[in-house]
């Protein structure tokens, strides 16, 4: 099983996006698409593109993995926390973008604060990666399958 680093906001996407990414996101909201809709959406070309190993992390991720979702400070249900767990039960990539269907999220208890985070990955118990969560511009990658079972040695499933 691979692992996977998701980050979300809560920003309305008809303000804040693209046009090709509002033709493909159900809305409104950047975190209602996985908590809500149950699908993570990146559209063409940004998905294809190199930083944070993001286009790597498309092609590899499949049926079967998970997801771990970090909200940025712009969530106000899960403020700069990493808060949920995705199942991830389809990939499709076409001309529209790349797009991850879930199961059910799974919510956790405590959440994992920014700082905890960070902290951890100073002490070396994440991964390198995990330290993308809260920077501008990051939204998706890989994380090392050790970061899932430190979140679940942290974490309560609920």
């Amino acid at each position: 099983m691979s692992v996977f680093l998701i980050q979300t906001n809560g920003r309305e996407i008809s303000e804040d996006a693209k046009p090709e990414y509002i033709r493909g996101a159900m809305g409104p909201t950047f975190v209602d698409e996985p908590l809500r809709h149950h699908r993570y959406f990146n559209a063409n070309p940004y998905w294809k593109r190199e930083g944070y190993d993001r286009r790597d992390a498309w092609e590899t991720a499949t049926e079967g993995d998970t997801a771990l979702l970090y909200c940025s400070s712009s969530v106000d249900d899960h403020p700069t926390c990493l808060s949920h767990i995705l199942p991830i039960e389809n990939k499709q990539i076409d001309s529209k973008g790349a797009l991850l269907e879930f199961e059910t999220s799974i919510e956790i208890e405590p959440k994992i604060n920014y700082q905890d985070i960070q902290r951890l990955v100073d002490q070396g118990e994440f991964s390198e990666k995990m330290g993308y969560c809260g920077q501008q511009g990051f939204n998706f990658t890989q994380v090392a399958p050790s970061d899932f079972d430190k979140v679940n040695d942290l974490t309560t499933q609920v």
